[in-house]
C-alpha cells in the first residue's frame, strides 16, 4: 500500500488534477512572466501536473532543482529532490530513488518539517522493501511511525506497510500484529478502504501460517467491505483468495468452486481477463483434490495458455508446472510427471534471474527518459518563442477566465466532497451494524462446533468405557463373579448403551438440522398419539426408578406441527424429567389450548434448577451439565435440540424451576386452525 503524499500542493491543485492539461497550459503562460523565484514553484507545479508523463515531469523537476540551488530556496530544493525520488519509484528504479529521498530528508530535517520527514522515512522504507532489504525497510518505517503519532491515518498506513514487510520476510506472526494495529485505527477513524486492505493482509498472513479458518474469516470481511464500497475488482480478488483457501478443505470444494466462479464472472465483466491463469489453476486444484486428474490437467493447460497469452511471467508458470507434475504422478504417468517437474525446476532457476532482468529494464527506462527530456527541451524552446508573441491583454483575459473557472470548479468539488462524506458516514453506520450481526452469527457457529466436538470427545466416549470395561471383565473372568455381580455388570452395560443410543439419536437429529437435511413437514396430528409414542420409549426408564407418569390433557387436542420434531422435543423433556426425579417420584405431562396455540408442559418432582443455570439451558455456548439423581450423564444437547425444533414450529420454550422444588418445562405449538400454514 503506497499512498502518495502530495507535498506543498494547494487544495485547488489537488482537486483539479483531472484537468491537468489545461492547468499545464495556464502554468506555461504564467511562467513566461514570472520572476526567477516564482519560476521555481511554477516548475514544480508543472512537474506535478505532468506526473503521468515521467519524462516531462522529470525534466520540470530538474529545472526547478537548478533554480532552487541557485537561489538557495530550501523548501523548493527539498521538494524537487523528493519529486525525483517519486519519479524513480514509479519506473521501479528503487535503488535510484533512495538517494533523492535522502537528500530531500536532510533538507526537511534542517527545516524541522516533521510531516515531510515522515513521508521520506516511509518512501525510503518502501524502496528497501521492494529491493528485498527488509531489515532496513522496517528501520525506516519505524522512524516514520514515531513522527506520525498525531496523524492517525498516516500511522495506520505505516503500520500496514510494516506488516507487508514482515509478511514478505515470512515473519507472519509479527505481520499479523501490525495489520491488527492498523485495523484498529482504521476502525476508529472509519477508513473503510484501508480497513478492507488490512483485513486482506491479515487473511494472507493467516493463510501462510496454515490457519485457514482465520484466513477465511478475514477474507470474508475484506470481501464484504469491498462490496459495500463498490470496489468490484478488489472484491473479485478476495473471492479468488477464498477459493484458494477453501480448496484446503475436502468438504468445502463446492465453496471453492463457487468462489472462483464468482471471481471469474467479475473479472470478465471488468475486462481483467489476465486473471484467467489464476482462476483456471484454482479449478485445476479443486479437480485434483477430487481425484479427477485428467480434468485437472486440462484446467492447468488452459491456465498455462492464458499465462502465455497475457505474458504473466515466470511465477505462475512455475506453480502450474508443479501442479501438473503432481497430477501426472497421481495418475501413474511418471514420464509426463518427470517432464513437468523438469520444467518446474527450470522456471524456479529462471525466477532467480528475474531481479537482474528488471535492473536492466530500469537502466533502459532511465536512458529513454533522458533521451525524451532532450526532445522536450527543444519543443519547449519553440513554445516559449511562440508565447512571447502573444498579446499582453489577451494573456490577462485568458488568465482571468481560467482563474475564475478554476475557482468555481474548486467550490463545486468541495461541496460534492462534503455531501459525499455525509452519505458515507450514514452508510458506514449501517454497515457496522451488519458486521456486528455477522460476528454474532459467527460466534454461534463456533460454539456449535465446540459443543459438537465436546460431545464426541467426552459425553460419547465415557459410556463406551463402561461397556468396554464390564464386557472385558465378563469375557475374561466370568466364572469368578457372583450372579449378583454379573447382573449388576449387565445392568450397567444396558444403562450405558441406552445413554449412547439416546445421545447418538440427538446428535444425528441435530447434525441433520445444522446441515439443512432435516425437512420441516408440518401437518395436523393428535396430541394423544405424540405423547403415547414418546412415553412408550421411556417407560422402562421410569419403571427402573419406580417413577409414576401422570397425564392431564384433553385427548381431542389437535396440533399443526412436524410430528417427528415434536416427538423428539417431548422425548427429550420426559427423559430429563425421569433423570432428575428421585426414585418413587412423579412426572406430570399436561396440555391445554390457549387461543391458536397449544401449551404442553412436562413437570417433575426432582432436584430443580438454579436461576443462573435456567437462563443458560437453551444456549449452544452453555457449559451447564448436571448428573441425574442416579448419577446419569447428560450432554446438554437435548434441550438445545428442543429449542431449535420448537422455534421451527413457530413456538416458544421456557422453564419454571427452583432448587429442590422440581422443574416445569413448557413449550407451545400451533393448534389446528381453519387455515394452512
Amino acid at each position: 500500500m503506497k499512498k502518495l503524499p502530495l507535498l506543498f500542493i494547494s487544495l485547488l491543485i489537488v482537486s483539479l488534477s483531472a484537468s491537468s492539461q489545461s492547468k499545464v497550459d495556464s502554468l506555461l503562460q504564467l511562467f513566461n512572466k514570472a520572476t526567477e523565484k516564482q519560476k521555481t514553484n511554477l516548475l514544480l507545479e508543472l512537474s506535478f501536473n505532468t506526473r503521468n508523463d515521467t519524462a516531462k515531469s522529470n525534466l520540470y523537476t530538474r529545472q526547478a532543482l537548478k533554480l532552487a540551488e541557485k537561489q538557495h530556496q530550501l523548501p523548493e530544493l527539498a521538494k524537487a529532490n523528493y519529486y525525483l525520488g517519486e519519479t524513480n519509484y514509479y519506473i521501479r528504479n528503487f535503488s535510484g530513488a533512495i538517494p533523492h529521498y535522502k537528500r530531500a530528508f536532510s533538507i526537511f530535517e534542517q527545516l524541522k518539517d516533521s510531516f515531510n520527514l515522515t513521508n521520506c522515512y516511509s518512501s525510503i522504507g518502501l524502496c528497501y522493501h521492494n529491493i528485498d532489504q527488509g531489515e532496513k525497510a522496517i528501520a525506516q518505517l519505524i522512524e516514520g511511525l514515531k513522527l506520525s503519532v498525531n496523524n492517525q491515518e498516516y500511522t495506520a498506513e505505516i503500520l500496514h506497510n510494516i506488516g507487508n514487510v514482515q509478511q514478505k520476510m515470512q515473519n507472519y506472526e509479527k505481520a499479523i500484529s501490525y495489520f491488527r494495529r492498523a485495523m484498529n485505527i482504521n476502525l476508529m477513524i472509519k477508513d473503510s478502504v484501508s480497513l478492507a486492505v488490512d483485513y486482506n493482509g491479515l487473511a494472507e498472513s493467516f493463510q501462510y501460517l496454515n490457519k485457514n479458518d482465520s484466513s477465511i474469516v478475514y477474507f470474508l470481511k475484506a470481501n464484504q467491505l469491498f462490496k459495500n464500497l463498490h470496489k468490484t475488482g478488489y472484491q473479485a480478488i478476495t473471492y479468488a483468495n477464498l477459493g484458494t483457501v477453501y480448496t484446503n478443505y475436502p468438504d468445502s470444494l463446492k465453496k471453492a468452486y463457487d468462489a472462483f466462479s464468482e471471481a471469474w464472472t467479475v473479472f470478465k465483466k471488468l475486462g481483467w481477463n489476465h486473471y484467467e491463469s489464476e482462476i483456471k489453476e484454482g479449478f485445476g486444484n479443486i479437480l485434483s483434490s477430487q481425484g479427477k486428474y485428467k480434468e485437472a490437467i486440462a484446467a492447468y493447460t488452459e491456465s498455462m495458455r492464458s499465462t502465455e497469452r497475457f505474458k504473466r511471467g515466470f511465477g505462475l508458470k512455475k506453480s502450474t508446472y508443479q501442479k501438473m507434475a503432481k497430477a501426472y504422478e497421481s495418475m501413474g504417468d511418471y514420464k509426463s510427471a518427470l517432464k513437468y517437474h523438469i520444467l518446474f525446476t527450470q522456471y524456479s532457476d529462471s525466477l532467480n534471474q528475474k531481479e537482474k532482468h528488471e535492473k536492466l529494464i530500469n537502466i533502459e527506462k532511465q536512458y529513454e527518459t533522458e533521451k525524451k527530456e532532450d526532445e522536450i527541451i527543444q519543443l519547449q524552446a519553440r513554445q516559449e518563442l511562440m508565447d512571447v508573441q502573444l498579446h499582453k491583454n489577451k494573456q490577462l483575459k485568458i488568465l482571468g477566465f481560467v482563474t475564475a473557472s478554476l475557482l468555481l470548479i474548486f467550490v463545486f468539488f468541495v461541496l460534492i466532497r462534503y455531501y459525499d462524506k455525509i452519505k458515507l458516514n450514514q452508510l458506514l453506520e449501517s454497515k457496522n451494524e451488519k458486521i456486528e450481526q455477522s460476528e454474532n452469527e459467527l460466534h454461534v457457529l463456533n460454539a456449535s462446533k465446540n459443543k459438537f466436538f465436546s460431545i464426541i470427545a467426552h459425553d460419547l466416549k465415557n459410556p463406551f468405557h463402561t461397556v468396554m470395561g464390564y464386557s472385558w471383565l465378563l469375557s475374561k473372568d466370568y466364572e469368578k463373579f457372583t450372579e449378583e455381580e454379573r447382573r449388576k455388570f449387565a445392568s450397567d452395560i444396558h444403562h450405558s448403551t441406552n445413554n449412547i443410543f439416546r445421545l447418538l439419536q440427538n446428535l444425528l437429529e441435530w447434525s441433520r438440522s445444522q446441515t439443512g437435511r432435516l425437512t420441516f413437514m408440518p401437518k395436523e396430528i393428535e396430541l394423544k398419539r405424540i405423547i403415547e409414542n414418546s412415553v412408550s420409549v421411556l417407560q422402562s426408564l421410569a419403571d427402573q426408578k419406580n417413577i409414576g407418569i401422570k397425564f392431564v390433557y384433553d385427548k381431542d387436542l389437535i396440533l399443526f406441527a412436524d410430528p417427528q420434531m415434536i416427538e423428539t422435543v417431548l422425548r427429550n423433556l420426559i427423559n430429563n424429567a425421569i433423570k432428575f426425579t428421585p426414585e418413587n417420584g412423579l412426572v406430570e405431562i399436561a396440555a391445554n389450548q390457549i387461543d391458536g396455540h397449544i401449551s404442553i408442559s412436562v413437570k417433575d418432582s426432582g432436584i430443580g434448577i438454579s436461576e443462573e443455570d435456567a437462563q443458560n439451558l437453551f444456549r449452544i455456548d452453555s457449559t451447564v451439565k448436571r448428573k441425574g439423581t442416579n448419577n446419569e450423564d447428560g450432554s446438554g444437547l437435548g434441550l438445545i435440540l428442543c429449542k431449535e425444533f420448537v422455534d421451527k414450529n413457530s413456538g416458544t420454550i421456557w422453564v419454571n424451576s427452583s432448587p429442590g422444588e422440581g422443574s416445569s418445562f413448557i413449550f407451545t405449538v400451533p393448534a389446528k386452525t381453519g387455515k394452512s400454514h
